[in-house]
Order: structure tokens, then sequence, then C-alpha cells
């Protein structure tokens, strides 16, 4: 059990060293300061770029926020102070959070634990702007 760590570097790390139980405030609290985590990098829907994008949140994710609203319409609503802005937005980083843990745990079984976190690390480390996902 590992209290008070939760990011995706986290969660490699934690389980390297044979931790399989998890909690933390990461995907809620950055929810409700407007970020997401997504296969691409960190989202900050504060940005200015973001008011007129059409692209769901994560085009590789099939959760609610992303299957139903769209970059602009999640930024509209966080910048609106809107409280489904951060209910979505947790339901997005957790759901994001769960199925990063299921590949981990299926990479596991599969003996391709290590070449997941060097494909997926890379990316979470990164923040995403606009003009980078055209």
């Amino acid at each position: 059990y590992l209290m008070g760590v939760g990011t995706p570097s986290d969660f490699f790390d934690a389980i390297e060293r044979g931790i399989d139980l998890f909690d933390c405030v990461t995907p809620t609290r950055n929810a409700r300061n407007h970020t997401a985590f997504t296969s691409q990098g960190r989202v900050n829907l504060r940005n200015l770029g973001f008011k007129e994008d059409t692209r769901p949140l994560d085009p590789a994710c099939d959760c609610i926020a992303c299957t139903r609203f769209s970059r602009g319409v999640l930024r509209h609503l966080s910048k609106s102070n809107e409280m489904l802005a951060g209910t979505l937005l947790s339901i997005h980083n957790l759901h994001f959070f769960h199925s990063l843990i299921a590949s981990m745990r299926e990479a596991i079984k599969a003996g391709t634990f290590s070449a997941l976190r060097e494909r997926v690390l890379p990316a979470m480390d990164r923040r995403v702007r606009p003009e980078d996902l055209d």
C-alpha cells in the first residue's frame, strides 16, 4: 500500500517494487485545477489555444468526457468555474489512471512491463500545447 503518490511515473516505480495498492488525490486535484492526464501528455485547459478546439480531450480515451465533450467545451466549463468541468476531468483522469494500471497488469503478465514503461512515460512528462496536436 502506498499513500499520497499518484503520477504515472510513480505507479511504474512503485509497481516495480511490488506495491499494488494506491491512494492519492492526484487525479481529482489536477482535474479541479483544469489539468487532464492524456496519452499525449498533460493538458491544461486554461490554455487559450483550446478555446475553439473541437477535438476530444484524448482521442485514445473512451470516457464520457472524451466521447461527449470537446476540448473547447471543457475549457469553457473550466474557465466558467462550472462544477461540471471538475467532475468531467476527474472522471477522465480516474479512467485514464485505471486504464494505465490495467495496461501495466497485462504487461506484467506478458513480461513486457519495461517496454510499456519506455513507451508510455515520455508522454506523461510532457505538457501538451494546442499547437502540438495539429
